[in-house]
């Protein structure tokens, strides 16, 4: 979670989708968080907004979060 790209596997989206953990966000609260982005120019899950893999997006739903990752070669 240091902002390097890695490659996940994110549910229902594939394995390929090159992603880093980006935590300069502000949340709604002004509060500075964290979150998944797209690293590459790649089409992001429907339920991500903007890219961003918030804990719910805006439309009020879950995001999809990744479930295994690995260093890109």
């Amino acid at each position: 979670m240091d902002g390097t790209a890695i490659q996940a596997r994110i549910p229902g989206h594939g394995e390929d989708n090159i992603i880093s953990w980006f935590d300069h966000y502000v949340d709604e609260n002004g509060e500075f968080c964290g979150a998944w982005n797209f690293a590459e120019d790649q089409e992001p899950p429907d339920c991500w907004t903007d890219g961003v893999c918030w804990t719910s997006n805006e439309d009020g739903k879950s995001s999809v979060q990744p479930t295994h990752w690995k260093e890109i070669s």
